[in-house]
């Protein structure tokens, strides 16, 4: 198993977690977030279709903002800036036929 995937199976499960703890419903529709460095050094959230951008001083506060976000939402697709500039994508609750045509299109 390689270090993106013990990442996206821990972040699954910190979800899952507060899910639990807030005895939340994920009743909200599916969204896309991105989580990026800006040219200021700063790291920005954003979900797709919003008008702006939320700034943090790091990127562990983006994704802690996010990951409560992400609670309240049937599924969803986050990617986010890895140091080299890539980015690593993590989803949950998207139906297989969902994925398999999002890793055909990739």
């Amino acid at each position: 198993m390689s270090g993106n995937q013990r990442r996206e199976g821990r972040a699954a499960m910190e979800i899952a977690q507060i899910r639990e703890a807030l005895g939340a419903v994920a009743a909200a529709a599916p969204a896309v977030f991105w989580i990026y460095r800006r040219q200021d050094g700063k790291w920005a959230a954003r979900r797709e279709g919003a008008v702006s951008e939320r700034i943090f001083d790091s990127r562990e506060a983006a994704e802690s903002d996010v990951a409560l976000l992400a609670t309240r939402c049937r599924s969803y697709r986050l990617f986010v800036e890895q140091e080299n500039g890539k980015f690593a994508e993590e989803n949950a609750g998207w139906p297989a036929a969902v994925r398999r045509l999002i890793a055909d299109n990739d």
